[in-house]
């Protein structure tokens, strides 16, 4: 009785759920194309901004796609980031091929109260021109006329912030398992649409590819005022949304991330340095995330099995298969916009349950002071 009183709740959610698309329709998408509603002549200027701590083996993957960028007036400047690798060596090497210009700042250790890659933004926003920036990470590349048509957007939609969330890589078994439902999760938690929506308090970014005109970053007093921020995206776009300034986050295919995932670990790393500071870390929301999770993706999996064993009524089994089927027609949307097969819906639990392990993953890291991301403190949540 306890296990089908369970299942019956998981069942209620998710049908909850299948009435409220906002949290998985993935209907806010947007794509560079080169018809471009502004002459080149009026666009305004834009500072395109990179920190690259140890990135030679990306740069020469990512940094071709930004100087072909067509965008008048608009600048590059990455700061190397106490690299050892030979990332400004690397980076001088292919802009020499090129008739457009890199600037190459030599990043210096952050100050105290400051995250590394929050600091590596500062320095370059220092020496800045452009009145708007563009800040990207060095394993993003940019499909041809990104630049110009996002400056575009935000003008015309009259934005004042605008992320992209990247394409993530989903070669691999654990890929195509765990990054679909990893943006499919962040959706649900921070829907694209209620961030668009100016009178909702939900507020979201994705670090990748953040576009936010100088007046706005000016506005909320820069990034000083989340300089210690271990998730800095999300940090940004709730600053900016508390200040009453228009912003967007968007799923797109024009944006894409060459870092690889192929294993576990992979993901499981990425994801378990920020979920417990996603969860204000707070243990009483972990527990509350667990037993929750527990409920909504474990419960149709054991009453589908303790049928198979015996040890159950056939109503749990119905039930559970109905959650199952509810589940993974949620999911559909994010598994066609990776162009994987429909019946990858169906792996859905499988995911929540690893995604939950992440989470207490996250806390044990928290609680062991284990915050490291590229041997640095901090790092954005996507």
């Amino acid at each position: 009785m306890i296990l089908l009183s369970v299942c019956s709740v998981s069942a209620f959610f998710w049908l909850a759920l299948l009435f409220m698309p906002v949290r998985w329709r993935m209907s806010e998408r947007w794509e560079a194309c080169d018809d471009s509603q502004i002459p080149h002549s009026q666009l305004p200027s834009l500072s395109v901004i990179v920190p690259a701590r140890n990135e030679s083996d990306s740069l020469p993957l990512t940094l071709p796609s930004w100087l072909d960028q067509d965008c008048p007036e608009s600048e590059i400047i990455l700061i190397d980031d106490e690299s050892t690798d030979g990332t400004e060596k690397c980076a001088h090497s292919i802009s020499s091929r090129f008739s457009r210009t890199i600037r190459i700042i030599k990043g210096t250790p952050p100050p105290p109260g400051w995250t590394g890659k929050l600091w590596a933004l500062q320095q370059g926003i220092n020496v800045s021109t452009g009145e708007w920036l563009l800040f990207t990470d060095a394993d993003i590349r940019h499909c041809p006329n990104l630049w110009r048509g996002l400056v575009t957007k935000a003008i015309v939609e009259q934005r004042e912030m605008i992320s992209l969330m990247a394409l993530l890589d989903t070669e691999g078994m654990w890929a195509r398992l765990l990054i679909p439902s990893f943006v499919y999760f962040f959706h649900f938690m921070y829907p694209f649409g209620k961030v668009r929506d100016i009178r909702s308090k939900i507020s979201a970014a994705a670090g990748g590819c953040v576009l936010i005109s100088r007046r706005a970053l000016d506005a909320i007093g820069g990034l000083a005022g989340h300089r210690n921020a271990l998730i800095d995206d999300l940090a940004l776009a709730r600053r900016i949304k508390r200040a009453g300034l228009p912003l967007s986050l968007l799923l797109t295919k024009s944006v894409v991330s060459i870092r690889p995932y192929r294993r576990l670990s992979d993901v499981w790393n990425m994801v378990a340095r920020s979920a417990f500071t996603q969860l204000r870390c707070s243990w009483l929301a972990l527990i509350g995330t667990v037993l929750g999770m527990s409920i909504l993706f474990i419960a149709p999996m054991a009453g589908i099995c303790a049928f198979i064993g015996q040890t159950v009524s056939p109503a749990a089994p119905i039930i559970s298969s109905a959650t199952l089927l509810l589940m993974a027609g949620t999911y559909i949307p994010t598994i066609r916009f990776f162009g994987l097969g429909r019946s990858r819906a169906l792996t859905l639990p499988i995911a929540g349950t690893l995604y939950m392990a992440m989470t207490v993953s996250s806390a044990m890291n928290h609680l062991f002071g284990r915050h490291v991301w590229r041997g640095r403190r901090g790092g954005n949540a996507l």
